[in-house]
């Protein structure tokens, strides 16, 4: 061959390798996982009552209910990881066969997502298992994604998703509560869901006079803080006093504050606390409203949980093998690899237990 025939054929390899990657970097990426042969798990749990921003729900027979949280999943779609990410979510819930299952944020991540966030409604739907949960700081935040509003509307789509956009007036995707009640109408819990955006907007840092070294993370506005005030003032007024968790993506500054006068209650820290820039007074608001304990995702490598002015500040276990991980970051080997999930264990006289379990099966632990 030619010199010049030579430089031609590079010419064209060479433009074929960049138009390959170009369209591995930019076609979906569907998760690579049998869906279809997801035996389900079924469900004792009806849901009697449901609206804009809250809905209740009711274990059709009597005892502790049960649910299982998961956090920082991480689906891109991209590689190996993210099938080995659902594998661990579908056999948890097929052994532990939950009433409820929470996902803590960063749930579907990356471009072009809207076939896995599809996907991950429909693994549910195969289950059998009603969800619902919060948005995270990577969902949307890619120039490819679809945004969160869509995101939370596909979610909810799904006849087993309880995920709730909330009130347009309010900031923010996915502001609702979800309660749980006995087949008397007895309140057992009430989850509050707040989203806490991505990072902080000029307006929102102008706002709150957030220095500049502070947090760059976003954290829940005043009319969501109010919005939440007033949801736990209704339902208080209707069932009387009752214990309720909050749940949110990015940590309350409280958790770093707490974690800082190392007020341990369990698990433990390998990385700073990225909590919120700014205290918008929702964790005064959630105290007075006899709120009993937050729990967060976002930092991968914490699982611990504090004790702070009488609630308790939680971490999820992290459940993806995606994005920074213990692995990637501190070289640890598979048997110490934090990945896994919370159970929390709602029971029938109010309250509930709370357990961090690993797929390594080789750390678990319970904390009343």
């Amino acid at each position: 061959m030619k010199k010049k025939g030579k430089i031609v054929l590079c010419a064209v390899l060479a433009v074929l390798i960049v138009a390959g990657a170009v369209t591995w970097c930019f076609l979906p990426h569907p998760l690579s996982y049998p869906i279809n042969s997801i035996e389900p798990v079924g469900s004792q749990v009806t849901v009697t009552e449901d609206g804009e921003d809250c809905v209740t729900v009711c274990k059709e027979t009597e005892g502790d209910f049960k649910i299982l949280m998961f956090t920082d999943l991480h689906l891109d779609g991209k590689n190996a990881t993210s099938k080995l990410t659902v594998s661990h979510l579908v056999e948890n819930i097929q052994r532990e066969k939950p009433d409820l299952v929470l996902l803590g944020g960063d749930n579907v991540t990356s471009g072009l997502n809207r076939i896995r966030a599809k996907q991950l409604g429909k693994i549910f739907e195969k289950l059998g298992v009603y969800w619902a949960g919060v948005l995270g700081n990577h969902e949307g935040d890619n120039p490819w994604s679809i945004t969160r509003t869509e995101m939370a509307e596909i979610f909810s789509s799904f006849d087993h998703c309880l995920m709730r956009r909330g009130a347009e007036e309010i900031d923010g995707d996915c502001n609702y509560a979800l309660s749980i009640v006995n087949s008397g109408g007895q309140m057992l819990e009430t989850f509050y869901f707040l989203d806490t955006f991505d990072e902080m907007s000029d307006a929102t840092r102008a706002e709150y006079a957030v220095p500049a070294d502070a947090s760059e993370y976003d954290g829940a506005h005043a009319n969501q803080v109010a919005w939440f005030t007033a949801k736990a003032a209704a339902l208080n007024a209707r069932y009387g006093a009752f214990k309720s968790v909050l749940l949110m993506h990015i940590p309350l500054p409280q958790v770093a504050a707490a974690a800082e006068a190392g007020n341990f209650a369990f698990g433990g820290k390998l990385e700073n606390v990225c909590c919120t820039g700014f205290d918008s007074g929702l964790f005064d608001a959630a105290k007075a409203a006899g709120v009993e304990a937050v729990f967060c995702g976002h930092d991968h490598l914490n699982t611990f949980g504090v004790m702070y002015e009488n609630v308790l500040l939680s971490y999820i276990e992290p459940s993806g093998y995606g994005s920074y991980t213990t692995a990637s970051r501190l070289g640890y080997e598979e048997k110490d690899w934090l990945q896994g999930y919370t159970v929390l264990t709602v029971h029938a006289n109010g309250g509930f237990t709370q357990q961090q379990v690993r797929n390594s099966e080789l750390q678990t632990g319970e904390v009343a």
